[in-house]
This record gives structure tokens, C-alpha cells and sequence, in this order.
């Protein structure tokens, strides 16, 4: 299955239970990497089939996929 890395926004009202909440997503699958308490963010990534799971979760306002960007190293040849 392909992992996917996501940022979950937590609905205002369960900002004061966010390590709750990410206790609920681990459970449903996703590998937390990040818990931003001050801004009510979480981020970390899951399956690509456990994103409309973890979406229904209690206290998740939105689920969105995170951009992911790759470099050729500074001295590669140009392509």
C-alpha cells in the first residue's frame, strides 16, 4: 500500500484534548509526526485507503494531503 503524508486540522472545540485526538488517529492508523498544540495541527502519514477513516475521527476539522517536493542534489548535471 502507498503511504500517504497528510495535515490534519483540529476542529476548534477539541483544541484543549489535541493529544486525545492524536491518540484516536494513531489508533486508527496514522503514524503522528507532528502535534503543533499552539496552532491545532497534527501532521504525520498513513495509507492511502485510511484517509476517509481517520477523517471521520471526533475532533478532525479537515484532512489535507501535504505537497512533497524532491531536489536533484546541488552539483547533479542539468537535466
Amino acid at each position: 500500500m502507498k503511504k500517504t503524508a497528510i495535515t490534519i486540522a483540529v476542529a476548534d472545540n477539541h483544541l484543549d484534548n489535541i493529544l486525545e485526538v492524536a491518540h484516536l488517529l494513531q489508533e486508527a492508523g496514522l503514524k503522528v509526526e507532528h502535534i503543533m498544540d499552539a496552532v491545532g495541527v497534527i501532521t504525520g502519514s498513513c495509507e492511502t485507503c485510511e484517509v476517509e477513516k481517520i477523517a471521520q475521527i471526533d475532533g478532525v476539522e479537515s484532512v489535507e494531503a501535504q505537497d512533497q517536493y524532491r531536489l536533484a542534489p546541488p552539483d547533479a548535471p542539468i537535466q
